[in-house]
């Protein structure tokens, strides 16, 4: 509990006994010039003194104004006038800066219930209320609280990073019951334990980049401020976290990553987890990976069939999904699978919240399995070698295929060049001006000069001539 000041502690006693003692002065300096004798109505100077000295102080007030604060506005100023005036009498409310989502600020400060300030740098937001309701969101700049109104939460702008699971340094299946530091290493872990299809206990630490849900450079801030996202993400924060620290921090990303990482786990066995399948370029790990993102970042995804398989929307077009898949087009092919609404999206869609990123950084196995997996890592990176190469020597050959196809393409137009700007006489003649177009754009091409001898190039002028020479030499 606060220790009550003094009587003359008080702010309202300091600003009457100062208030005094300059009515005092002002006599005894005016006694001394002369100005009160000889004796007289002197009521109207000291009224006009009164007058000029009030207007005095409140122009000096509004003008400077202007500088304790960065406002624009003569309706600001005036607000800040207020405020100073208040300050004088000791009925000022808080004077706060936010940085970053936290409070800046002498706690007396912030428990003042008259009319305050606030502060917010280019990174932060707040949900102000009286002791009744909530009553705005405010965003990056100055902002006057009225009597009563007080920051109920703050929130950070900037993209945030949330970790889940163990950390880089625990141990949760060596780490003895007796060390100190076991129920928070348990705590951890527990978060994202999860269970393959064959029952194998496998622990995740999974990071979750996001972000209030906003458009860069909204709000007159390059964070982007928007305030329905900013007040629903703040209110929902509030009514579901236990923990009320400035700024508000939202747990929930992290959890749902979790949840749809035991989703996925479920659906493979452990031999499975780093085995590629011809119908994938990537290996298991990397798609629960890749569907956790696509499950928090779009409305609606591919749907996975309880062995983790994707499902065709039309079963018909099992042979132009494989075509599609040999040939490397990815997204023509998932145009063919089944899809789902990604309930997660909506949610956090729902709450004004936006996921960036989610990755899986490393998995934890009991001693045991991971000595098996060790041992198993010969054959399964040698299995997924093969794999690779199948698909590499696909791609040479698709390469090679439409190399070829573009070299024919180009040699049937340099050959035919001549030809197209004149009608040959006959077939001799047509053939004639093939060899030469095919001599001509031969030497103007240096590539291909690099690829043939200079016999060839020879040879290739003297069938030019020769079929000259049998039509009788005649251009």
């Amino acid at each position: 509990m606060e220790e009550e000041s003094g009587f003359f502690q008080r702010p309202i006693v300091k600003s009457v006994l100062v208030f005094i003692i300059l009515i005092v002065v002002y006599l005894v300096i005016g006694a001394v010039m002369g100005y009160f004798f000889p004796m007289g109505n002197q009521a109207l100077n000291m009224i006009i003194d009164t007058l000029i000295c009030v207007a005095g102080l409140i122009g000096w007030m509004i003008f400077f104004a202007q500088f304790v604060l960065p406002v624009r506005h003569i309706s600001d100023r005036w607000k800040v006038v207020e405020r100073l005036v208040n300050y004088l009498t000791g009925s000022h409310g808080p004077a706060i800066f936010i940085e970053n989502g936290h409070v800046h600020g002498k706690e007396n400060e912030v428990k003042k219930e008259g009319q305050g300030v606030v502060w917010l740098d280019s990174a932060s937001a707040a949900i102000l209320r009286t002791a009744g309701r909530f009553t705005r969101t405010i965003g990056p700049g100055v902002h006057f609280t009225k009597h009563g109104e007080y920051i109920a939460a703050t929130a950070d702008l900037h993209t945030l990073i949330q970790n889940i699971g163990p950390n880089d340094s625990d141990q949760p299946f060596t780490t003895a019951e007796t060390d100190p530091k076991y129920i928070a290493m348990k705590e951890r872990a527990d978060a994202t334990s999860a269970l393959t299809r064959d029952g194998i206990q496998v622990l995740a630490s999974i990071s979750v980049i996001f972000r209030i849900r906003s458009i860069p450079g909204e709000g007159n801030t390059k964070f982007g401020f928007s305030q329905a996202n900013t007040h629903v993400a703040i209110r929902d924060s509030m009514t579901r976290e236990t923990n009320l620290d400035q700024p508000i921090w939202n747990s929930l990303p992290g959890r749902m990553a979790a949840d749809i990482w035991r989703e996925y786990l479920a659906k493979f066995r452990l031999s499975e987890l780093f085995e590629k399948t011809s119908n994938r370029q990537d290996n298991t790990l990397q798609l629960i990976n890749e569907m956790m993102r696509k499950r928090l970042t779009k409305p609606t995804v591919e749907f996975l069939d309880a062995f983790g398989q994707r499902v065709l929307e039309n079963k018909d077009r099992e042979a132009e999904y494989q075509r599609l898949i040999a040939e490397n087009n990815q997204a023509a092919a998932e145009k063919l699978l089944k899809t789902m609404d990604s309930a997660e999206y909506t949610k956090l869609t729902a709450m004004g919240l936006e996921v960036k990123s989610v990755s899986i950084k490393k998995l934890y196995f009991m001693p045991d399995v991971e000595d098996k997996l060790i041992n198993q890592w010969s054959a399964l990176w040698k299995n997924n070698a093969q794999i690779e190469s199948g698909q590499v020597e696909l791609a040479r050959k698709l390469a090679e295929t439409t190399g070829l196809q573009e070299g024919l393409k180009n040699f049937a137009l340099n050959a035919s060049r001549e030809i197209a700007h004149r009608h040959p006489k006959d077939a001799a003649h047509a053939l004639e001006m093939l060899a030469h177009a095919t001599f001509r754009s031969t030497q103007k091409n240096p590539l291909l000069l690099k690829q043939i001898n200079s016999n060839d190039l020879r040879e290739l002028s003297e069938m030019t001539s020769w079929l000259r020479n049998q039509r009788g030499g005649v251009e």
